[in-house]
């Protein structure tokens, strides 16, 4: 399946590729509007950013979007179309290439290299006014946009992952809400004390994406996936880290179905001592009315390390309105619609001027003070395209077949043929 999954890519990049071929032959004026009293439609691609209960609303954020945007563009129409996260690459790419694709549509940095890459995105720059208030976004937010110094979107959230502790666990194995784990070390000792009474130690989800499973442990080693250019996933710090995960799950630290699971429900279930959690969770524990909780620092070996993505709006270099999306993307990244959507999804804001929307909410609070340490993940063109495969080898290695050196070792590989 992984095969026909890479082939199905390949396939759609090369179409891709001659689509935009195509395209680079219109004339210009023909991209945007000639007024902005012409009627025109702009396609955008949204996600479930929030659970069914929050659909109503989530709609009403977007949709004051768009009337924000009419005020300068009267008949213009945005067309919002949600689309699942599952396999929302190969959607944009096949989408794109057979020219029913959206004008602007969210990234992650980890997918943006690669479709900048494929000619997919239009760099922002030369469509943002002088009256651009970059400063206004937060530093690392406006990094994790540009490649090859170009800004290929505009940043509307931030998510950090770290640390939460059960309260009344975490207090009978012996710990202090006051004094948290900050090492490994300290962390595996309270979670053997919490196992040993019939809890589970921590979250590991192992069929969800790898930002949130072997990368951070990595970092956290003083390692990493890809250094200058190179496969280093191999090295004697990255063992380090496929070896700490494969003696949690020998453990029992991290539940048995941790080597597929997408999603664990121990923590809020009463049943776990900690969970490696974002906004998400914050909600869902305030939805259950449980407030038996703590947020605590990423973890560290070496180094205090964690995931946490900045999400954007980008525009499709196939749009035939370039200018007209880029002032849209714009529109929904100012700061007054950045509030809005953040404080429904729980998402940190990337502007600086949004961040009050957090003045009443300690918890949250507490998770954005961890942002500006948070890696956006592998920034290259072939990191989504490996990590399927790496996360194969991390599969078989807690499956026993592969030790942590031939994991890490057979990882390399894979990641050094993709990078050719």
């Amino acid at each position: 399946m992984k095969l026909v999954k890479k082939l199905g890519l390949l396939a759609a990049g090369l179409a891709l590729t001659t689509a935009l071929v195509a395209c680079g032959n219109n004339d210009k004026k023909e991209e945007s509007a000639k007024s902005k009293d012409d009627e025109f439609t702009l396609t955008v691609w949204t996600h479930p950013f929030v659970g069914t209960e929050l659909k109503a609303e989530q709609t009403e954020v977007f949709d004051k979007m768009a009337e924000e945007f009419k005020k300068d563009y009267p008949n213009a129409k945005i067309a919002f179309e949600e689309i699942p996260w599952a396999n929302r690459e190969q959607k944009i790419m096949t989408a794109l290439s057979s020219g029913d694709g959206p004008d602007v549509f969210y990234l992650i940095p980890d997918m943006m290299t690669q479709f900048a890459d494929k000619g997919i995105l239009e760099p922002m720059d030369d469509h943002l006014g002088k009256d651009f208030d970059a400063a206004d976004f937060s530093e690392t937010s406006l990094e994790a946009v540009t490649y090859d110094g170009k800004k290929y979107g505009l940043p509307i959230l931030r998510e950090v992952q770290t640390m939460f502790y059960n309260t009344d666990i975490l207090k009978e194995v012996g710990g202090d809400p006051e004094k948290l784990p900050e090492t490994w070390e300290e962390f595996d000792a309270l979670a053997k004390k919490a196992v040993e009474k019939g809890y589970a130690g921590r979250t590991f989800e192992g069929g969800s994406t790898l930002n949130s499973t072997l990368y951070p442990f990595i970092w956290q080693a003083g390692g990493d996936i890809i250094k200058d250019g190179e496969a280093v996933i191999d090295s004697k710090e990255s063992v380090e880290a496929f070896t700490e995960i494969k003696k949690l799950y020998d453990e029992g630290i991290i539940p048995k179905d941790s080597i597929n699971a997408t999603e664990q429900t121990g923590f809020q279930e009463g049943k776990m001592l900690a969970a490696y959690g974002t906004g998400y969770l914050i909600s869902s524990m305030a939805e259950q009315g449980k407030e038996n909780y703590v947020i605590g620092a990423p973890l560290k070996q070496k180094e205090q390390a964690t995931f946490g993505t900045t999400g954007m709006f980008s525009v499709a270099s196939t749009s035939k309105h370039k200018a007209e999306s880029a002032k849209f993307v714009e529109v929904m990244t100012n700061s007054e619609n950045a509030k809005s959507f953040n404080k429904l999804t729980n998402y940190i804001p990337a502007r600086t001027s949004a961040l009050t929307i957090f003045d009443d909410n300690e918890r949250m609070k507490d998770l954005a003070q961890y942002v500006e340490i948070a890696n956006p993940g592998v920034i290259h063109p072939s990191a989504r395209i490996f990590m399927p495969n790496v996360q194969a080898k991390l599969q078989a290695m807690l499956e026993g077949s592969l030790t942590p050196e031939e994991a890490a070792k057979e990882a390399n590989e894979l990641i050094k043929n993709e990078m050719k």
